[in-house]
């Protein structure tokens, strides 16, 4: 059929691309010290000496361009959107990075003081995470909520039902960022707010999510204000394979000194 040739003939394109590119890093043979020689030149630690073949490597690098591309993009997507329609938490932004940064690019000894900023990332994904559901298989029998699980039964758990559940989030569909205290974070179960998944095969990448979420929402904020569109049409999730819009975004956009 026309679409299954397109997705082929997709699939195939993409693979000689990323194929090729491993292979002239290989035979350049240099550490270049970026995250494709690293791949490259990891070892087995059962085998020392024995490196990832090149298809192992190019598994690697389309989990890493799909798992952080896309979800990023998301996340971010949905963070402008929501700082254009609460300019009060806005201005609260503008004032953390004017008191950290005082007007030069942030850079990563900066995170930990953008504490502002990392709340409001944390509530973003809280109320539109990119992964919203994760499929888990049981490894034997049990017994959930009085309800018998045979073992090799697919479980389903969802990001999007469970961060909206009353018991730990108050008023759960406000986008209220202030909640993410120290405190707050100290008393909430385990698996009431997971957006990067959790137990062993929880997303690899999370803490380099974080850093580049709250670096870009910094970079760009220093500059740029966001603003709804005039005649926008209500904006509402649409559940993918990641948490996307149902429509195109449309934000005005405004120098940051200007009112």
């Amino acid at each position: 059929m026309p679409f299954a040739r397109r997705l082929r003939a997709a699939e195939e394109k993409l693979n000689d691309t990323v194929l090729s590119i491993i292979r002239r890093h290989r035979a350049n043979g240099k550490d270049t010290g970026d995250l494709l020689s690293m791949l490259l030149l990891a070892e087995d630690s059962e085998k020392p000496g024995e490196h990832m073949s090149d298809m192992e490597v190019r598994d690697q690098v389309m989990t890493l361009f799909f798992a952080g591309h896309e979800t990023t993009a998301n996340a971010l997507t949905w963070r402008f959107w929501l700082l254009a329609r609460h300019p009060e938490i806005e201005r609260e932004l503008h004032t953390e990075l004017q008191r950290v940064l005082e007007g030069r690019p942030p850079t990563f000894a900066d995170v930990p003081q953008l504490v502002f900023t990392e709340q409001i990332i944390r509530e973003v994904l809280r109320l539109y995470p990119p992964v919203w559901a994760i499929g888990r298989r049981t490894l034997e029998d049990l017994t959930f909520n009085g309800l018998s699980v045979p073992g090799g039964t697919l479980v389903v758990a969802s990001q999007w039902i469970a961060h909206r559940d009353p018991r730990w989030f108050p008023e759960p569909d406000a986008f209220r960022p202030a909640r993410w205290t120290s405190d707050f974070r100290a008393v909430l179960p385990r698996f009431a707010y997971f957006p990067f998944g959790g137990g062993p095969r929880s997303c690899v990448g999370e803490n380099f999510a974080w850093t580049e979420l709250i670096l870009v929402i910094a970079t760009i904020a220093q500059r740029w204000r966001f603003i709804e569109a005039p005649g926008a049409k209500p904006l509402r999730p649409h559940a993918r394979i990641t948490l996307h819009p149902n429509r195109q975004v449309s934000l005005g956009v405004l120098r940051h000194a200007d009112n």
